[in-house]
């Protein structure tokens, strides 16, 4: 689950960004998974006709690899059900998430895919596993279990008394609970996973003296190890630490807090007890009257801004931004507070270090760009928070015996160590209910076949075939030595390092923790919030400043308010009549609108005297009607019906009314996105808007050189939309050698100017994101504003030159008014555009840092393409268009009044 997340956080690819319009962009994309693509899906085939074709996402079985044996056997004995590859539409920048929800809206989905579990049954995307496993309140026979008072005994989860499948049991408890929703499973944990560690060179760690046999035991003994690994000579860190949930969640584990809790409410005593998300049965006590809760009433609720979270943010600062220097005496780091800075010396054991600013380093661990950092391992980089199945995850790019791998060290030494376990879950696709043949006993054996493919693929034996195919290589040394030892390969055990044999005996002695990144309500959500508005903040370059305590506290807020967890239906409900009466409201004003704009039309109704009056016309009009009508009407019609239902991408749409929007305006979230959009409107009007009006005029004024400026101008508008933004990516790279920090820094070096962080600074990247568009579109756009100018006859500028006037007089007096029509046109178009804008923002920052570019554009495609919470993006699209109704009247009456003639014409 961890590696596909990261993976496909880390490597979306740039590509042309969609825009929401009121041509019905975004919603003719989704009515094409929506409407349209249901009607083209598989028809089961009858009882012994063609072969059932199964259908797999490579990730859980790739049909052209070698497999397990046990996998091919079953596959020779069911040649009836030849297994494919499954891919579906690419949807791209939003992952594969948006992929399998498109194939899952057409019915054309696969069979088995890998996914987040809660995510998937959120959308209706699974089939449930009872029928092979179990469920909570029925006992393996069939029959109901009963509590001694006869009502059903129902804990949520699925017991031994339960379970069908004997191999349910046998898996931790905390994956039978990630992979259980409500007493019913989902998923099914596919092998023992990879593990989240703190990957590290030994060379590196060599050089500096430390030996990786006794890691770090706390926190200040790893930001000890971050500074002497620092690397002096390139003036730089040499530890990399990335934003990502998967590595935040390990450290923040070992505070023992928890980002997601439980409070489970004491049926004796009424008190409320707060556990944290993945403590068990056992575990799940009062701690003061020793009470047994795990059958008690559970609320669940984000801790984001506890304790746990805050002592990790303070760490994540102090790791990027704490000064410290190095002792010349004893060679040790020594951390340096404002005030010794400021004095220019420190006190250390009793004696009196002065230092030069020269001597002070800031922070020791930098932010990688991407996770292929890891190829630097060995190099410049000695430590690397990141994932690794064993010591041959990335042989491609650094030298196995060179790579180690340590835990999270705990907050303090009373706290255990930490690794993740990161499990990627197999889910059955909700299309195999009508798979498999035309009767329900063809369906079931379909079905049938697809569990014990799914269970074999799961379990241990393709992963101890990968094994064992990896010894044979010569790779014994580099794996782990648990399953060396599980397998009989014991003997190639003492070869393997001695400090990877160290780390797999502490985690089997339990000194060392295994957990699994946090599952309940919409973590796949709320981390990628998380990430974006704290931790990413804190490791910026200009995250020194940032206040994290008030960033966390407003994440609290929001998952409090529907971003983790559901609102209760009670508030839903308080704020329905102040919802009726604003809709009613919105629909009169939309609905005069409306009513002006006809009037206008038909004001004003041009003679038909000697007009063909015939069918002709409307016969060739019809099949742009009919277009017009399927891919604008259609979807923009759909789309606003969407708005009002709870839709499910794997089917389901019941009618929510209002709903929809009063989360919408609850959330937090809609307010800044709202402010972020006018934001981006006012100062691309100002540059953009104004640019084109002044380049023209000072065009139309060149004594000389006017067709090579115009010509100059026009270039960037013959260049790809999607080069033009990315060439300006390059340009705006934070490090030195990006375009402009090269530039500045070449000009402005000797004032001490250092690189700007252009597109992660909170005070730059609005700019910035609108620039390219400026840069590009201006050229066009004042070549028609000199068109314009052309119409003004030369005699009225010289009769203002014998009056005296000068050239800003002819500007105001003569040009402006002559080409004002045209303005206010384009006025009008390009606030509605600009509204509805987010293509450069798409490609620079996707909304980013944090959320200083999430205009409510790019919020609709992130809603939808990402999050796929149709509802709520189609509720976004929905009220933007409304807003924007009023300047569609309004351009419409500005061009019913302007009387368009050819330049020159009298």
């Amino acid at each position: 689950m961890y590696e596909r997340a990261q993976v496909e956080n880390m490597s979306s690819s740039h590509s042309r960004a969609l825009t929401v319009g009121r041509r019905g962009a975004l919603v003719a994309m989704l009515v094409v998974a929506v409407a349209v693509l249901p009607f083209t899906g598989p028809v089961a085939a009858g009882d012994g006709a063609a072969p059932q074709v199964v259908r797999v996402v490579e990730r859980v079985l790739n049909p052209q690899d070698r497999q397990a044996k046990g996998v091919r056997e079953l596959r020779e004995r069911h040649p009836q059900y030849p297994v494919q590859s499954w891919s579906g539409i690419q949807v791209e920048g939003a992952g594969a998430s948006a992929s399998l929800a498109m194939g899952m809206a057409a019915n054309n989905g696969p069979d088995l895919f890998s996914s987040e579990v809660r995510h998937a049954v959120s959308q209706g995307l699974a089939y449930p596993l009872s029928e092979w496993i179990g469920r909570d309140g029925i006992r393996a026979d069939g029959s109901p279990k009963r509590r001694p008072d006869g009502s059903d005994d129902l804990n949520g989860r699925i017991d031994a008394d339960e379970a069908k499948w004997d191999g349910w049991m046998r898996l931790p408890a905390a994956m039978r609970q990630a992979g259980t929703i409500d007493g019913q499973p989902w998923g099914l944990p596919r092998g023992k996973g990879n593990f989240v560690g703190i990957l590290f060179s030994r060379s590196r760690l060599a050089k500096a003296g430390l030996d990786p046999m006794e890691p770090p035991g706390d926190w200040e003994e790893f930001i000890r190890w971050c500074r002497l690994v620092y690397n002096h000579d390139l003036g730089s860190p040499a530890v990399a630490l990335p934003s990502y949930s998967f590595v935040a969640w390990p450290f923040m584990a070992t505070t023992g807090e928890s980002v997601i809790v439980q409070e489970r409410t004491s049926p004796t005593s009424g008190r409320v007890y707060t556990f944290n998300e993945q403590e068990q049965e056992q575990e799940l006590r009062a701690p003061d009257t020793g009470e047994d809760l795990s059958g008690a009433a559970v609320r669940w609720r984000t801790n984001v801004a506890g304790e746990g979270s805050l002592a990790l943010a303070r760490f994540y600062h102090r790791l990027r931004w704490a000064p410290w220097l190095v002792d010349p005496e004893t060679g040790e780091p020594v951390e340096l507070s404002e005030e010794e800075v400021a004095a220019g010396s420190v006190e250390v054991e009793g004696r009196v270090v002065s230092f030069e600013p020269g001597e002070v380093i800031t922070g020791c661990v930098m932010q990688p760009s991407n996770w292929l950092v890891v190829e630097r391992l060995g190099r410049d980089l000695a430590l690397y928070a990141l994932f690794g199945r064993d010591l041959t995850a990335f042989s491609w790019a650094v030298d196995p015996a060179d790579l180690g791998m340590m835990p999270f060290p705990g907050m303090t030494r009373d706290q255990k160590p930490v690794l993740q376990n990161s499990i990627e879950y197999t889910i059955m696709g909700k299309d195999v209910a009508r798979r498999g043949g035309g009767n329900e006993a063809s369906r079931k054996a379909y079905r049938d076949f697809l569990w014990e493919l799914m269970w074999r693929r799961s379990g241990d034996e393709s992963a101890d075939e990968d094994i064992r195919r990896r010894v044979a290589a010569g790779q014994a040394r580099f794996l782990n030595p648990h399953d060396l030892r599980r397998l009989g390969f014991g003997d190639y055990v003492r070869e393997c390092p001695p400090d990877y044999q160290r780390l797999w005996e502490r985690i089997d002695g339990g000194e060392i923790e295994l957990v699994l990144e946090p599952f309940m309500g919409r973590w796949y959500l709320f981390r990628g919030f998380w990430e974006r508005e704290v931790l990413d903040l804190i490791l910026r370059p200009t995250g020194r400043d940032f206040d994290y305590k008030a960033a966390l506290k407003a994440l609290q807020r929001d998952s409090e308010r529907g971003l983790m967890f559901d609102r209760p239906q009670e508030e839903i409900d308080q704020h329905r009549p102040v919802a009726r009466g604003i809709a009613m409201v919105l629909a009169i004003l939309v609905g005069g609108c409306l009513v002006l704009f006809a009037r206008s039309m038909l004001r004003r109704r041009p003679s038909h005297v000697g007009v063909y009056g015939g069918y002709l016309p409307w016969a060739l009009l019809a099949a742009a009607v009919v277009l017009v009508g399927m891919w604008s009407y259609y979807p923009l019609l759909r789309g606003t019906l969407m708005a009002f239902q709870d839709y499910k991408v794997g089917g389901g749409a019941p009618f929510v009314g209002l709903d929809n929007f009063i989360h919408v305006f609850l959330d937090p979230n809609f307010y800044h996105y709202l402010l972020t959009t006018l934001e981006f409107v006012i100062w691309s009007m100002v540059l953009s808007f104004l640019t084109p009006i002044v380049l023209a005029l000072m065009l139309t004024e060149a004594p000389w050189g006017q067709m090579f400026l115009r010509t100059l101008f026009f270039l960037p508008q013959v260049t790809s939309g999607l080069v033009v933004t990315l060439m300006w990516k390059e340009m705006f790279d934070g490090t030195a050698a990006g375009t402009i920090n090269r530039v500045c820094m070449t000009l402005f070096g000797w004032l001490g100017f250092q690189p700007v962080d252009w597109l992660g600074n909170p005070a730059t990247v609005m700019i910035c994101v609108i620039l390219p568009g400026v840069w590009a579109g201006a050229g066009i756009t004042s070549m028609i504003y000199q068109a314009a100018l052309k119409s003004v006859p030369d005699d009225l500028y010289d009769a203002a030159g014998i009056d005296g006037g000068g050239i800003l007089l002819k500007i105001r007096y003569i040009s402006l008014p002559t080409i004002m029509p045209l303005i206010l046109i384009n006025l009008v178009g390009a606030f509605i555009g600009t509204f509805q804008g987010m293509a450069s923002i798409f490609l620079l920052t996707f909304g980013g840092p944090g959320k200083e570019t999430m205009v409510l554009g790019m919020a609709i495609w992130q809603e939808a393409y990402v999050n796929l919470r149709f509802s709520i993006a189609t509720s976004y699209a929905c009220i933007l268009g409304t807003a924007l109704i009023a300047f569609t009247y309004l351009q419409m009456r500005i061009l019913n009044r302007v009387d368009f003639r050819r330049a020159g014409e009298v």
